[in-house]
């Protein structure tokens, strides 16, 4: 199973560079733009435009800290586990991805398609690799990887409609959030399988895991809650 897994995230990683490379010698400049006004424009919905905006502003930070937060106080010892997997790969994918925008810089689908609906504040920085691809479905893959599938398909969906987001809101072309996904699933795989079964994350999860007790022990006495069963 381990080696699958492997195979699996060296994968993702590999599509990943081979999506980079299409967007760096512009061989998926016709794909990109044909899909971007296609979700962009044509499936455009007035309706659905504030449901997007808010998708795309509170559907990675304001989201997945909560996760992370409610998996690891009131989950069992495999879900406060998954807890500190979750919060270890959004490390890595956060330094991977910052510095992959610092060495290529992509501009934004705005700059050059004069009619690009743009509904959010226009950022700056580089459009490749999709930041919010990236941390998003890196955390539903941790999520697929160590929880039940009550939790972690949900959890999926939100991750999807996040990504799908970026392209209709206009911050993203498609090659950036797909490039963002298969890095982020490939990180976390990658990292599930060659740390879970660590003594390093042994030693650290139960460092935190004291630490926490002691903070809980002195603010709530006695006050032990596991409502998440693993």
């Amino acid at each position: 199973m381990k080696s699958g897994y492997k195979i699996i995230g060296i994968g993702l990683v590999v599509l990943f560079f081979v999506v980079f490379a299409l967007v760096y010698f512009g061989i998926s400049s016709s794909f990109d733009n044909s899909l971007f006004n296609l979700i962009n424009q044509r499936w455009n919905s007035p309706s659905l435009n504030k449901f997007f905006e808010y998708a795309s502003m509170y559907g990675r930070t304001y989201f997945w800290i909560p996760v992370v937060a409610i998996l690891w106080i009131f989950g069992s010892k495999d879900y406060k586990k998954a807890a500190l997997m979750m919060a270890i790969v959004f490390i890595i994918i956060i330094i991977v991805g910052l510095t992959i925008k610092a060495v290529y810089f992509r501009p934004r689908p705005f700059t050059s398609i004069a009619s690009a609906l743009v509904l959010l504040p226009k950022p700056t920085d580089s459009s490749f690799p999709s930041g919010h691809a990236l941390i998003v479905i890196g955390g539903a893959t941790v999520a697929l990887l160590m929880l039940k599938k009550r939790y972690s398909l949900p959890l999926l969906a939100e991750a999807l409609i996040v990504s799908y987001s970026r392209v209709y809101t206009g911050m993203h072309f498609p090659t950036d959030v797909i490039a963002g996904a298969f890095l982020g699933a490939g990180i976390a795989v990658l990292t599930f399988i060659y740390l879970e079964k660590t003594r390093l994350f042994d030693s650290l999860f139960k460092l935190i895991n004291n630490v926490y007790y002691e903070i809980v022990g002195v603010v709530l006495p006695s006050k032990k809650v596991n409502i998440i069963k693993g």
